[in-house]
């Protein structure tokens, strides 16, 4: 009997010794989780931060671009309104760059006209 017991005594050791080991691997099981996820968060972020950097450099070119076409168009309707004001009444289309002149109307308003597209310039 005291062999039994002992047996008994030992068995139940094992068993609470097994026990602890499992809960012991689960937790490892749960911070290896909680890493993996961890970890993956933070590629998403990075991606985010990349392709947010790329938009900005695609931004930043658009605006480029578009502020030097503003500055060719400032400078073509200068050259037109200098043309114009000069009395000579001839000027740069800025949609062509054909050249332009002032036409007087008798009965609708006058206007500044392409002469190669038609398109018009100003209507006074």
């Amino acid at each position: 009997m005291a062999d039994d017991d002992a047996e008994a005594e030992a068995e139940q050791r094992s068993e609470s010794t097994a026990e602890q080991e499992a809960e012991e691997t689960d937790d490892v099981t749960i911070d290896v989780e909680a890493i993996d996820a961890y970890e993956q968060r933070i590629e998403e972020l990075s991606t985010a931060v990349e392709e947010r950097e790329e938009t900005i450099e695609e931004l930043q070119s658009v605006v480029e671009e578009q502020s030097e076409q503003i500055e060719r168009l400032e400078g073509q309707f200068l050259d037109l309104s200098a043309r114009v004001a000069d009395g000579r009444n001839s000027g740069v289309c800025p949609e062509c760059n054909g050249p332009t002149e002032k036409k007087e109307r008798l009965f609708r308003s006058d206007t500044i006209e392409c002469t190669r597209c038609g398109e018009v310039i100003h209507t006074y």
